[in-house]
């Protein structure tokens, strides 16, 4: 592939994802995408074909962003706890740094919708497995400590449990005239209730 192709489909891509992650997937329109690229319509179907395969690249571009980031947590040597709190911190950040929009997308497009919910696991295993995280959860399940729990499912539920939370933080953070210290108190408030959530939600 040729530079100029790679900046193009770079484009597109950036495009696309501002434009799911405002209006959604079924909000999202293939000639929007485009007039945000600054290419021809017929550009991303000869990138692309679909809205759907443009829908699944965005979400492996930001999951390839997020889940380096969760794998360094997975190689501490840390208490089952401790390491949710951690991937949790390390997913706040990313959201906070990155895309404040994506706790909204999470919610309003994994989490209640099942046939886009299966596109998120599909690409986690395609991008291959986090054995040192796979190996932890098992441990877990073998000692009873957590009910029996797929991988992808525990994934899924550590990237969408908050979403709520977290999309009514970042609309208070966003909000002029709402002070930094009261995020920060949303946000501790927030963790430590929703962790004791998280773990009833996984033990047996």
């Amino acid at each position: 592939m040729k530079y100029n192709e790679q900046n193009t489909e770079q484009i597109i891509l950036e495009a696309a994802e501002a434009e799911f992650l405002e209006k959604g997937y079924n909000g999202a329109k293939m000639l929007s995408i485009a007039r945000r690229a600054g290419v021809a319509h017929s550009m991303l179907h000869y990138y692309y074909r679909s809205k759907e395969n443009l829908f699944q690249a965005v979400v492996l571009r930001k999951t390839d962003e997020i889940v380096p980031l969760f794998r360094g947590v997975f190689k501490q040597n840390l208490s089952f706890e401790e390491m949710l709190n951690r991937i949790r911190e390390v997913r706040d950040r990313y959201i906070f740094s990155q895309s404040p929009q994506m706790p909204y997308f999470l919610l309003s497009e994994m989490l209640l919708k099942p046939e886009n919910r299966g596109i998120l696991l599909d690409l986690f295993n395609r991008i291959g497995s986090i054995q040192q995280a796979r190996e932890r959860l098992e441990e877990e399940i073998k000692a009873g400590r957590i009910r029996p729990i797929s991988f992808e499912d525990f994934i899924f539920l550590l990237l969408t449990f908050d979403a709520a939370s977290l999309t009514a933080i970042v609309a208070c953070q966003r909000k002029e005239g709402v002070h930094s210290e009261v995020v920060a108190k949303l946000l501790a408030s927030y963790r430590t209730h929703n962790m004791q959530l998280i773990l009833e939600a996984l033990r047996p």
